[in-house]
C-alpha cells in the first residue's frame, strides 16, 4: 500500500510539472506571436493572408474600445464590376486575425496616396486617415478624395475637393461629421494647398 502511494505521488508530481511547463510554453508562444505584430512587414503579410493580395497597406493599432490586437487593412479593387478602395478591421482571435468590420467601397487609389493612423483628442482610440493627394489631378484640374475612418462608431468621414483650370477649388464635406475637430482638420489641411478654397453644400461629381 505504501509503495502504491509513493507511485501515485510521483505520477501526480510529474503531471503537475508537465502541465506547468506546457502552460509556460503556451504563454511564451502567445507573447512571441503578439510581439510579431510590432513588425509592419509581419502585419502586412498577415493581412494579406486573410484578405488576399489586394491588400495595399495595413496598420496595427487600437481602433475601438477592445483591448485585443487590432489591424486595419486597406485593399484596392479594379475590375470590370468594381473600382475603388476598402478598409477592413481585423482582430486577433486565438492565433489568427479575423475580419470583424469593413467600410463601403470608396473612391480612391493607394497609388501615390497618403494613408496612416491618426489620433484626435476627442477620441481615446485611433482612426485611419486617407488622402489621394495628386493622383487624380492633372494639368487641367481634377479631384482629391479624403477619408477618416472611425471603426468604433462605424463611420466614414468624407471630404472631396474638385479643382478646375482657372477656377477656384471647391470642397465638399460629408454631413455625418459630428465632431468639429475633424471638420476643421479637413478644411485646414486642404487650405494649405488651396488658400482660396470654397465650401460646397453639394458634392461635385466630375464627368470623364
Amino acid at each position: 500500500m505504501l509503495y502504491n502511494k509513493k507511485i501515485l505521488s510521483v505520477v501526480i508530481l510529474l503531471s503537475l510539472v508537465f502541465f506547468s511547463c506546457g502552460g509556460n510554453k503556451s504563454k511564451e508562444e502567445r507573447a512571441k506571436l503578439e510581439n510579431s505584430f510590432t513588425d509592419p512587414s509581419f502585419v502586412l503579410s498577415q493581412a494579406k493572408r486573410i484578405l488576399g493580395d489586394s491588400v495595399q497597406t495595413a496598420f496595427k493599432g487600437r481602433f475601438d474600445q477592445d483591448s485585443v490586437i487590432e489591424v486595419v487593412a486597406g485593399t484596392e479593387i479594379s475590375n470590370k464590376s468594381e473600382w475603388g478602395i476598402r478598409f477592413y478591421l481585423l482582430k486577433l482571435q486565438g492565433d489568427d486575425l479575423v475580419k470583424v468590420a469593413q467600410t463601403d467601397l470608396l473612391e480612391g487609389s493607394f497609388k501615390g496616396s497618403l494613408c496612416n493612423k491618426i489620433k484626435f483628442p476627442s477620441f481615446n482610440h485611433e482612426l485611419i486617415y486617407y488622402n489621394s493627394r495628386d493622383y487624380f489631378l492633372g494639368s487641367s484640374g481634377g479631384e482629391i478624395f479624403s477619408y477618416i475612418i472611425n471603426f468604433q462608431e462605424n463611420k466614414t468621414y468624407y471630404a472631396h475637393l474638385v479643382a478646375g483650370e482657372n477656377k477656384p477649388a471647391v470642397l465638399f464635406i460629408s454631413e455625418n461629421i459630428d465632431v468639429p475637430e475633424i471638420k476643421n482638420f479637413f478644411i485646414l489641411n486642404f487650405k494649405r494647398d488651396y488658400p482660396k478654397i470654397s465650401l460646397s453644400s453639394k458634392d461635385v461629381r466630375l464627368k470623364f
